[in-house]
């Protein structure tokens, strides 16, 4: 694309991806949307402190301790993660790092904390398995599994939503050394979430099997791990 320049390299070899950031900078605005673990937040540290004027991180709403006291659940909710969820856990760990670093003269951060973000090629979440065989079961007609009795609450929010969030943030002074929810504003149970799913697809309202989640859990440990530690 012209006018875009491209770099290689590989974040996880810390030495090299700073040494690349410090020749590439300074920059107006940096957005982290790969960074997972706690070195590679003090690794982004080092690479962007005093070289950009805006850090951005793309975290996930994924961080709230789970079950939530009250919903909904604002920026100031308790961010408790378990460690038996990696993701979840090590992103509290990176934005702990992050905003203990925060600085509005060298590093200026900012956290946006998205939902499900849809859109392109991205598909529907499902209790188990993959979301593109639980659509094409929709498609035809079948039986989906939906976790527990169906009232967990889920939020998504479109691709473009989400992109407005970051972009309004950018270079906004108002926005450093805060956290956002970026989330669709319309919440629904994951029996909703469902039909609403059936709707837009054209299928028939959805047949829905409700299996307790602890059993998912015990008969699909791997498949249904995000289910029991996230969705219900």
């Amino acid at each position: 694309m012209a006018g875009v320049n491209t770099l290689h390299g590989d974040r996880t070899d810390f030495a090299l991806f700073e040494a690349q950031m410090a020749e590439a900078g300074p920059f107006d605005c940096v957005i982290d949307m790969a960074l997972f673990h706690a070195d590679e937040a003090e690794s982004a540290i080092r690479a962007f402190s005093g070289r950009t004027l805006h850090y951005i991180y793309c975290s996930t709403v994924d961080v709230y301790s789970k079950q939530g006291n009250t919903y909904p659940v604002t920026e100031d909710g308790e961010r408790d993660a378990s460690p038996s969820f990696p993701y979840a856990y090590n992103k509290v760990l990176s934005e702990n790092i992050l905003l203990a670093a925060h600085d509005i003269r060298r590093f200026p951060v900012t956290i946006m904390r998205p939902a499900q973000t849809y859109g392109g090629s991205g598909t529907a979440v499902p209790s188990v398995a993959d979301g593109n065989y639980q659509m094409k079961r929709l498609r035809e007609g079948r039986p989906i599994i939906v976790h527990g009795d169906g009232m967990s609450i889920w939020v998504a929010c479109h691709r473009d939503d989400v992109a407005r969030a970051f972009v309004a943030a950018i270079g906004n002074e108002r926005t450093f050394g805060k956290a956002y929810n970026v989330t669709g504003e319309e919440w629904m149970t994951y029996d909703q979430y469902w039909r609403t799913i059936a709707q837009e697809l054209g299928a028939q309202e959805p047949a829905i099997v409700h299996i307790p989640t602890d059993l998912l859990g015990k008969l699909l440990p791997k498949r249904a791990e995000w289910c029991v530690e996230n969705f219900r």
